[in-house]
């Protein structure tokens, strides 16, 4: 890996994807020293480092338990453990996008003194933040598995809320992986040249939390709108690539259970979710397809920016 100066760099905007691609593998070292410099900047003299990424999510998830298990007196026995399901690979979007989304302005002396692929950048906080989810992510697993067995010693008989399926996780953490980046590709030009760009995308994900099945289930839909309406609402509920992804990780890990306020158990991964998983798949494909190209028309007019 050899760092040129951002002025006797070859400019081009034509590079094919191939290219692109290739130059980023060729840079790849210089992707993993940005994600340490962030992991490192990050809990910088920090004492409990990476356990501190565990408290948020554990925090709300144990809070909107209480307020629904205890003082609402809802009997579903792992209703926290579905909120949480959902809130992992949630966090890992929002905060993948909105760690990205300053991204370039972050790097504003490199980019305009030396030459590398500018897409290292916001690629680089995405890396960063997916550290984060999939060592929370194990974290909950062996959650979910340790926790039976404490009640079994107290005498309770085992029940093991996790499935066989969860081993198929990495298929949604692969699509999670494709929307967050290019999302973060478009994101974080816009917040270059519109710094207002970073608030703008934090109000929206600020709704978009309430429009994803992270504290609710989709099988609510058809329940409070019955009929031939209330499939149709749901299914371009779940057309939603975010709305496919979260309900796979959560089905593929968690057994049925029925949501608070509702009759209507989930179900279990079946044809159907499959099916808005591929969909969710192919969707999260064509965006970082988009992303890279349109980053890649962009990315010399990132340095007369800067």
């Amino acid at each position: 890996m050899t760092l040129r100066s951002a002025t006797s760099a070859p400019r081009s905007n034509g590079n094919t994807l191939a290219e692109s691609l290739t130059e980023l593998w060729r840079y790849r070292e210089l992707l993993l020293i940005l994600v340490q410099r962030d992991l490192k900047a990050r809990y910088k003299n920090s004492a409990l480092g990476f356990i501190w990424s565990l408290v948020n999510p554990l925090v709300q998830v144990l809070t909107i338990t209480f307020a629904i298990e205890f003082m609402l007196g809802s009997d579903s026995k792992n209703y926290s453990a579905y909120v949480l399901c959902a809130m992992l690979p949630w966090l890992f979007f929002s905060t993948g996008i909105m760690d990205a989304s300053p991204s370039l302005l972050f790097y504003y002396n490199l980019i305009r003194r030396t030459y590398f692929p500018r897409e290292l950048v916001p690629l680089s906080f995405v890396c960063a933040n997916l550290i984060h989810f999939l060592l929370s992510t194990s974290v909950f697993l062996v959650y979910l598995l340790v926790l039976p067995l404490v009640g079994h010693l107290q005498g309770h008989p085992p029940d093991f809320p996790i499935l066989p399926t969860a081993f198929l996780l990495p298929i949604p953490i692969l699509g999670l992986v494709l929307l967050v980046t290019g999302i973060s590709l478009f994101v974080s030009v816009w917040t270059l040249h519109f710094e207002d760009m970073r608030y703008i995308a934090d109000s929206l994900l600020k709704v978009m939390y309430w429009l994803v099945p992270v504290m609710y289930f989709p099988e609510m839909i058809k329940e409070k709108i019955p009929g031939p309406k209330g499939d149709l609402i749901y299914n371009l509920y779940m057309l939603n690539p975010l709305s496919g992804l979260l309900t796979a990780f959560r089905k593929l890990t968690l057994q049925p259970e029925i949501m608070p306020g509702s009759r209507v158990p989930t179900q279990p991964m079946g044809a159907t979710e499959w099916g808005f998983l591929a969909i969710a798949l192919l969707t999260s494909t064509l965006i970082v397809l988009l992303g890279l190209r349109y980053f890649n028309t962009q990315k010399w007019k990132l340095a007369e920016r800067a």
